[in-house]
């Protein structure tokens, strides 16, 4: 298709540009329309396919013809013109016709918002501050209690032992509200652990020191914004008895259990030192990490953008996809979330409205930096990517490369490399103190 594309004006992120193509391609488009026409179109004395395309043009009508034969010719062009152009729309375009006759060549005026154009301000050499912590003895004694947690064994607790914080229950309880039993409100031979915090804050906090055995009332007060409205904010009486307990029996910290533990340890104090060294490990990386985020936020504050109001609304629409996976991965439905934290879609978008921005113009800044810098993505870069998912995936690499190929990932992947290699020069510029 012989298709001419020129900007006319540029006002903000609002871009107006004239398209044309030949009237040949025009005949063509009519061509292809009759064709299809023919298949379907039933007139009297011919079968399918068979009528003249002269007939077939007097019974679709002339302006019916040019119609849908533009409709043909709208999508080539507009993506001829787009890469003429080297534009980058991000909403569906409006369709002016200022020029549509036989024998002439079609003339549109199309007007699309594009990508914002990006000033960027400084992006090499930022200074940041590395916030560094320190671990504590506190932090060591936590993490031997994780390493005795993961050993521990679970005992019954004989009758009549007073429970502690951490214990698990096997109990009955009933709720009531003003002297009547709610719905939902019954559970027999429930398993419930205290701390955990599953239940109505301090419900489980008044069955510490209750004995195996024993019966209790337990007073609470739901909260305000408690998922039954029939509930929310009441006083409930819970009775409760305690058919038996468990507690997890935590092994003593002596040098046969680092030597259980760790085969790089023999003594106590040896394992004390090895988890400091790590502990201080994870600290310096976590404040690279914190530090290279703080220079990429310096990084995009210094640019200067108009985003489009439509970009924010496609990025809140890929977080909600997003966010109602994981709610799947856990068993909720995104209705049963708006239910239970009783709000809504509209809500939820509000509430990130300005972390979708944020994550639009960081985009829109690591674009321009690989625009200005000319970054690549070489064989080697993807070959590299390509072989990390043919490993996860235990497939080989060819049929990998074979299937981006084939779906036209490759250039999505070619845009994370890209973006990452931004990064990377933000990071290896960045004057951190």
């Amino acid at each position: 298709m012989e298709v001419n594309a020129k900007v006319l004006n540029r006002e903000g992120n609002e871009l107006t540009m004239e398209i044309t193509a030949a009237a040949a391609d025009l005949e063509q488009a009519i061509t292809t329309v009759l064709r299809k026409a023919a298949k379907e179109v039933k007139i009297p004395g011919f079968r399918p396919g068979k009528v003249p395309a002269k007939m077939l043009e007097g019974y679709i009508g002339e302006q019916a013809l040019l119609q849908e034969a533009l409709d043909e010719m709208l999508q080539p062009m507009y993506i001829e013109a787009i890469n003429q152009t080297d534009i980058f729309p991000v909403d569906r375009p409006h369709v002016d016709v200022q020029q549509l006759a036989r024998g002439q060549e079609v003339k549109l005026s199309f007007k699309v918002t594009v990508k914002p154009e990006v000033k960027l301000g400084q992006y090499k050499g930022v200074e940041v501050e590395k916030e560094l912590y320190v671990p504590t003895e506190e932090d060591i004694d936590q993490e031997i209690k994780h390493m005795q947690e993961r050993i521990a064994h679970i005992i019954d607790l004989p009758a009549g032992t007073a429970m502690e914080n951490g214990d698990t229950a096997i109990i009955d309880f009933e709720g009531f509200t003003d002297g009547v039993a709610f719905e939902g409100g019954k559970g027999e031979k429930y398993s419930l652990t205290l701390g955990s915090n599953t239940f109505i804050p301090g419900f489980e906090d008044q069955l510490i020191g209750v004995k195996t055995g024993e019966a209790v009332d337990v007073n609470v007060t739901f909260p305000e914004d408690y998922h039954s409205d029939d509930l929310a904010g009441k006083a409930a009486l819970f009775k409760v008895f305690v058919h038996e307990a468990r507690r997890r029996e935590l092994p003593p910290v002596d040098d046969d259990f680092v030597k259980d533990m760790r085969e790089d340890c023999d003594t106590v104090a040896e394992l004390r030192e090895k988890l400091r060294e790590e502990l201080n490990e994870k600290a310096e990386e976590m404040a690279t990490q914190n530090a290279q985020n703080k220079a990429l936020e310096l990084v995009v504050n210094n640019a200067e953008m108009d985003v489009p109001a439509i970009m924010i609304d496609d990025r809140l629409d890929q977080m909600l996809q997003e966010f109602e996976g994981q709610l799947q991965y856990q068993g909720l439905t995104l209705e049963r979330f708006f239910q239970l934290t009783k709000s809504t879609r509209a809500e939820w978008r509000a509430a990130q409205q300005d972390r979708a921005e944020e994550a639009v113009k960081q985009d829109l800044v690591l674009e321009a930096i690989v625009k200005a810098e000319n970054i690549q993505a070489d064989q080697e870069d993807l070959d590299k990517q390509m072989q990390e998912i043919a490993e996860s995936y235990n497939k080989p690499l060819e049929e990998v490369k074979a299937t981006f190929a084939d779906n036209g990932r490759l250039q999505f992947f070619e845009y994370n490399i890209k973006m990452l290699k931004a990064i990377e020069l933000i990071n290896e510029n960045a004057v951190i103190k």
